[in-house]
């Protein structure tokens, strides 16, 4: 069975009737439609209704998603659930072998892509610690303010009594220094 699938912005009704006329000359017997305001509820309805052996029908990649990451795992869960896929207008049907390499290629250039950003941050992270510099919040207290904090409260003052003198608050103690509830 063949299953279309199209979205369009509410706003040109024109390019939901030219999406809908190209499903219905693909063959497709059921149409599925999102718009603006139903934020993808018809696409999960969709994917739900597919079986082994059906197809997704699209006119364009770009009706599934706006990215790359999302499209790549939807159409590596169709495939494990054996649905084929196919873009009209992009040429895609994952029932040929072209078709099923080229999602192979979109797959590998998304791990590709993800690999370049963790190398390129990790890249600037060194950069930063050679000039001294460290990322994450500042600390909530001194080496000063911890050692007065364990004073006080080894000398028997309660956390609240001991937040209020150094200005913080409890939980920050009992996370920093391990001071008991009591």
């Amino acid at each position: 069975m063949k299953v279309g699938y199209l979205r369009f912005s509410g706003v040109g009704r024109e390019t939901a009737d030219a999406q809908s006329t190209a499903l219905k000359a693909a063959g497709c017997e059921t149409l599925f439609r999102d718009d603006a305001q139903s934020k993808g509820a018809e696409l999960s309805k969709a994917l739900e209704s597919l079986k082994a052996g059906d197809i997704l029908v699209v006119t364009k990649f770009d009706r599934l998603g706006k990215r790359i990451k999302g499209l790549v795992e939807l159409l590596n869960d169709l495939q494990s659930r054996s649905v084929h896929f196919i873009a009209i207008e992009d040429g895609v049907d994952t029932r040929t072998t072209d078709g099923a390499y080229l999602v192979g290629v979109i797959a590998r250039l998304v791990l590709m892509d993800k690999a370049l950003v963790s190398e390129t941050t990790q890249l600037s992270l060194a950069i930063a610690k050679a000039k001294g510099r460290t990322g994450g919040r500042p600390p909530a207290l001194t080496e000063e303010q911890k050692m007065q904090a364990s004073k006080l409260i080894s000398g028997g003052m309660p956390v609240r009594a001991v937040a209020k003198v150094i200005g913080s608050n409890q939980a920050t103690l009992y996370r920093l220094i391990g001071a008991k509830p009591v």
